[in-house]
């Protein structure tokens, strides 16, 4: 039972890690852009549970996702920017198993029934999708595909959004 719990910590520490995958137009150059909107008649989209649905968690993604882009020299406007912005989210329940196979199956205060019965550890994996389009173009030029493994009853966590969404914004060419 041991080595199952050093499992699982080791698990969760390493949740606060933030995997990043971007993608970036071939040959793109972002020299021309100036401004960026949120993408035309856009809803921020939610996949996931309902019961972690949070308008407040969206709230602050965006406003995360508006402070890079100033960041990295891009001026907010109306429908007739350079650049239009989205992002989603991805919520999935999922679970590992325990792993205890060190010992011989026989605990002394349960028996043997134990091992027909394992103990699942349950967590979330969520992805936070970025999407940059070349107005017009009316391409994808970027994404930045943000992973990172929660608990399952997360918490509002201002500063891990701000954090998370950094980094997934870093590749992200700014206007020199």
């Amino acid at each position: 039972m041991k080595k199952g719990i050093i499992i699982i910590l080791t698990f969760l520490t390493s949740a606060c890690a933030v995997t990043v995958k971007t993608y970036q137009k071939p040959d793109q150059s972002f020299d021309s852009f100036e401004t960026w909107c949120w993408l035309k008649g856009c809803e921020i989209t939610y996949q996931g549970p309902d019961h972690l649905y949070s308008q407040k968690v969206i709230d602050e993604i965006a406003n995360a996702v508006a402070y890079n882009m100033h960041q990295k020299g891009y001026r907010q406007e109306d429908d007739s920017s350079d650049l239009m912005v989205n992002f989603f989210m991805i919520l999935k329940e999922d679970s590992m198993e325990i792993d205890d196979s060190y010992d011989d199956g026989f605990i002394p205060e349960i028996g043997w029934l134990d091992r027909m019965h394992p103990e699942y550890q349950k967590f979330l994996k969520g992805s936070l999708v970025i999407d940059v389009i070349d107005r017009e173009q009316s391409e994808l030029i970027w994404r930045s595909n943000a992973i990172r493994y929660l608990e399952t009853n997360p918490i509002y966590d201002r500063d891990m959004i701000w954090s998370g969404v950094e980094k997934a914004m870093k590749k992200l060419p700014g206007k020199e």
